[in-house]
């Protein structure tokens, strides 16, 4: 199924305001299964529920829609729950697998009226699962009916499976790009005093005391080769961005 770009949009806009009307539009556009929106006709049981949020959690976040069904070719029915799950029961077993950051809400739906006939008289529940890359990735917590404490899970087109090595790769790479570490970072006079150090280093320092130190070792070693000051450079200038992301620049 090619997805169009207005149905990409109905998707943001309900994502981003889950409100009635804008369920309405996602479920008239019809978008079908993909990496970040899951449909079932009901409520999976607790271990394969956790395995989807899990894999939309590692994916960048989605949407899980109970209460629309498939047909044999395919195409999805807006056929309704046969009775809203009570939120009360669900969330506190729910999180019995789930790590306790990763971030969810439930949201229940009803339509008494619409403007598109199909939803009258029927009920949905939502399941959005946010984005947090500086957490990833997320795993279970215990094991249960098609779910493993040690796999990340992640969405590959309509499913949720296992990551592969290319897949944990991506999953890997969302949290380096983050800039977050669970290590204690360096205080900020630890970071400028080492890029003071670095930057003595530096050939493009222009400082008289520099220049001299440089002068006086390229007299007896080579500690001024072009691999040692392209190093420096290159030192110096990851060192700053680490000093921006800490101050949050």
């Amino acid at each position: 199924m090619t997805i169009l770009k207005e149905q990409h949009e109905a998707f943001a806009r309900f994502f981003t305001e889950p409100t009635r009307e804008a369920l309405r539009e996602l479920l008239r556009r019809n978008i079908g299964e993909t990496d970040y929106l899951d449909f079932k006709a009901d409520w999976p049981v607790l271990p394969k529920l956790a395995r989807h949020i899990l894999a939309l959690a590692n994916s960048g976040g989605g949407a899980l829609i109970a209460g629309v069904s498939q047909k044999a070719d395919g195409s999805l029915v807006p056929s309704g729950l046969p009775s809203i799950k009570d939120k009360a029961q669900l969330i506190p077993p729910l999180n019995g697998y789930l790590p306790k950051p990763l971030e969810y809400q439930i949201l229940d739906f009803a339509f008494g009226a619409a403007e598109y006939e199909a939803l009258v008289g029927k009920s949905f529940q939502v399941l959005l699962v946010e984005d947090n890359p500086k957490l990833l990735p997320f795993l279970a917590l215990k094991e249960g009916d098609g779910l493993r404490t040690s796999v990340v899970y992640v969405r590959d087109g309509t499913t949720s499976t296992e990551a592969g090595h290319v897949q944990l790769q991506a999953v890997l790479n969302r949290r380096i790009e983050s800039g977050y570490s669970s290590q204690p970072g360096l205080d900020l006079e630890k970071h400028l005093a080492q890029l003071r150090v670095l930057d003595e280093h530096r050939e493009a320092n222009d400082s008289w005391l520099s220049r001299f130190i440089r002068d006086e070792q390229s007299r007896f070693d080579d500690s001024q080769s072009h691999d040692y000051k392209e190093f420096i450079e290159d030192t110096y200038q990851a060192k700053k961005q680490a000093i921006w992301r800490l101050l949050d620049l």
